[in-house]
Order: C-alpha cells, then structure tokens, then sequence
C-alpha cells in the first residue's frame, strides 16, 4: 500500500538540483542565512511522493548530495535524517531524545557541519507543522 511522504531538500546540497524536477512540488521557500558559510539565500524544496517505500527515493538524492549536507524524508510515523552516506530513522513516538537522533546529530559533526544546524528540531518542525495541515 502506497503511502504520503515528504521531502525537505535545499537545492544548494545537490551536485545536480534538476532531479528535483522528477517530483511534486508542495511547497518552494527562500530563507536568508546570513551567517551561512556556503550560500546566503536556501532554496528549501518542500515535495511529496505517493510511494510503498521510500528508501529508493532516498538512494537517487544521497547519489547527489554534497558532503557536509543534510535533508529531511518523512511520514506519519518516521523522520528520516538524510546525508550523503548515511541514514538515520527517528521515530515519531521516541521523538527527539532518541539515541538514534543523538547519532544523527554526531554523525553531522563528522562532516563538519557547524553545530547550530545540528539542532534538526529545530529546523524541522515548522516543515512537519506545514504538512500537518495539509492532510
């Protein structure tokens, strides 16, 4: 049975940011980060796919990601922690003080990603409000 997902994906963390052409668009934001080291302006594509399992979807984007990146997949029930060579699964229902969210979070400080982006929460949880309201 196919489910509802949804993606959060910054096209600056793609090699190639036209494979987000391949899939529905819910939603496209631009946010300013001024203090960012690798652009000012994020172009945050929110998108959505009807599937059975998602992790083939998560294969094609880590295939293009750039070192140091991180996106975010999810569902009802499971956050999905996206770099380029790993993938961490949260579950909705242990929430963020999982030692899966921990190891995401370490796991992020190995590819040199400076610690306040490292807060996925709070990165995330306007996104996860926003699909909320969708259904």
């Amino acid at each position: 049975m196919k489910k509802i997902y949804y993606s959060l994906i910054d096209s600056a963390s793609l090699k190639n940011p036209t494979i987000l052409n391949k899939f529905q668009h819910r939603k496209v934001t631009v946010q300013y980060e001024p203090e960012s080291s690798t652009a000012k302006f994020h172009y945050n594509f929110l998108l959505e796919y009807k599937t059975e399992k998602i992790e083939p979807i998560i294969s094609e984007f880590q295939n293009e990601m750039h070192y140091g990146w991180y996106s975010f997949f999810w569902n009802e029930e499971k956050l999905f922690i996206v770099f380029d060579s790993k993938l961490f699964k949260i579950d909705f229902s242990t929430g963020w003080v999982a030692e899966e969210y921990k190891a995401a979070q370490q796991f992020g400080k190995t590819q040199k990603i400076p610690e306040v982006y490292l807060d996925f929460k709070n990165y995330f949880q306007p996104f996860k409000e926003m699909t909320d309201k969708l259904k």
